[in-house]
């Protein structure tokens, strides 16, 4: 049993013999989560609303910018970012409408509008010349910024991205044959336990008390979610954006991918010329939380190439 898994567990339990609520308890693992990754929580206040992120102190000539999928947030990438051992410098942005950012549900939440407000916190924060990462929702809102601003992308990488699709998942399938949409509407056990199947093939471990935090996030916030929801959906063929990219990109993907067909994996590889393509084996939706140190050297390996290259 890897040492991490072990430390959760035993955490867990500690926590729980002290009484704390699933919630409190939740918020406690994520912030040793983050406090593991080096990561320290910070916001800024933009014209739009005060933003969240997390970010650490790393002294590095390459910085990464992490955008989370529906429904995810700043922590998504704990694990992952911890792989990295303090090797670049990391910014992880909670979006509007997730997590602690500004969730106001008239805020809008189209592609565009997520990609045009990653470009206020980036200027607002004055980074140059970066990594962009995006997660699912998350591709496809670097894919339009990567667009529109090539020239202070250094690399672009797409983890399971949404933008094209070739190939209809199982996860839209279920969607149009369900009465109300099991990606937001998650206010049962039964529909949670959904929600993680279909996102993950092989799930990390989480505790029960854990799951019921999860459970009440996911049913408090289903409206907002359901705006967010249909909001990506008004623009999120980007076919057009992805021909236009011209900066080095990595394509992630997981074979056994249940929301975005790894069929689309190969179509954002033709689409985008300078790309690279990596599937990972036995790995579903969210490579970053299924196999952490698996994705982190997937992507060290194309960093440590692409530096190189600009050499």
């Amino acid at each position: 049993m890897p040492i991490q898994k072990i430390i959760f567990i035993l955490l867990v339990a500690l926590l729980g013999f002290f009484g704390l609520s699933p919630e409190k308890l939740y918020d406690v693992v994520t912030r040793y989560e983050r406090y593991s990754a080096g990561l320290e929580k910070k916001s800024i206040t933009l014209d739009f609303g005060e933003v969240f992120y997390s970010e650490n102190d790393v002294q590095s000539a390459v910085t990464l910018v992490l955008i989370h999928g529906f429904g995810g947030g700043k922590d998504t990438w704990n694990r992952v970012a911890d792989r990295w051992d303090d090797e670049y410098h990391i910014i992880a942005i909670d979006l509007p409408g997730h997590a602690e950012s500004v969730s106001k549900k008239d805020l809008g939440f189209t592609i565009t509008q997520q990609a045009q407000r990653v470009k206020q916190f980036i200027d607002a924060k004055n980074i140059k010349g970066f990594y962009l990462l995006g997660h699912s929702m998350g591709g496809a809102i670097t894919l339009r910024y990567a667009a529109d601003h090539t020239q202070n992308v250094r690399a672009l990488i797409l983890i399971d991205s949404m933008g094209m699709e070739k190939t209809k998942s199982d996860g839209v399938i279920l969607v149009e044959h369900s009465d109300t949409n099991p990606l937001y509407d998650v206010c049962t056990k039964e529909r949670l336990e959904t929600l993680l199947n279909y996102s993950m093939h092989e799930p990390p471990y989480i505790p029960d008390i854990i799951k019921e935090a999860l459970l009440k996030e996911k049913c408090a916030r289903r409206e907002i979610e359901k705006e967010i929801y249909n909001g990506m959906y008004q623009d999120v063929n980007l076919s057009h954006a992805a021909q236009s990219i011209d900066v080095p990109t990595l394509i992630v993907w997981g074979e056994k991918d249940r929301m975005t067909h790894v069929d689309d994996a190969t179509l954002f590889h033709h689409t985008i010329s300078n790309s690279q393509l990596v599937i990972l084996k036995e790995i579903g939706h969210v490579p970053i939380l299924e196999a952490p140190e698996k994705t982190a050297e997937v992507i060290s390996r194309f960093i440590e190439h692409t530096e190189q290259i600009h050499q």
